[in-house]
């Protein structure tokens, strides 16, 4: 990505993909689109680092760089708990309640390989790219994550019975 119109193809080719990655992520469509603004400001202004030996490829790296951001943004909004809003977070129109709550229970990590593998339908090489991780590690915490989303969902289900 060395001109403007590289930037400008990334931005129409990944953001609806990343803003619904984000949004996963965060919970919040407003807090998403912040998260993708960030995530583009940040490939403009360290696009010397995406290499084009073939190693790295765009959307791997746009999708760790949005990561970075959310778990920034989470972090940010742990530590201004202390300070709550009162406005109430807009829900991911594609997520239920019940399985937003799910997701919420997870570490970051196994909610981003959950989102990215479900939604996005992202492999495991891509994933290695995008966290920095073996494969293999990543294929593992996503299944531990996906057993842990199936027990806490099969648990609501029987608090609801």
């Amino acid at each position: 990505m060395q001109t403007e119109q590289d930037l400008e193809k990334l931005v129409h080719t990944h953001t609806a993909a990343l803003l619904r990655y984000c949004t996963g992520l965060l919970g919040s469509e407003a807090d998403a689109q912040d998260a993708v603004q960030q995530t583009f400001i940040k490939a403009w202004q360290n696009r010397h680092t995406l290499r084009r030996d073939g190693t790295d490829n765009e959307r791997a790296w746009l999708y760790r760089i949005a990561y970075r951001t959310a778990l920034d943004m989470l972090r940010a909004a742990r530590r201004a708990a202390a300070y709550p809003t009162p406005e109430p977070l807009e829900q991911d129109p594609g997520i239920s309640e019940e399985l937003r709550s799910a997701l919420d229970t997870l570490k970051p990590l196994d909610r981003a390989l959950v989102l990215e593998r479900v939604l996005d339908g992202l492999d495991y090489k891509t994933l290695a790219q995008i966290h920095t991780r073996p494969a293999g590690y990543l294929r593992t915490r996503y299944n531990r994550a996906k057993k842990q989303l199936a027990e806490r969902l099969k648990e609501g289900e029987s608090d609801d019975v």
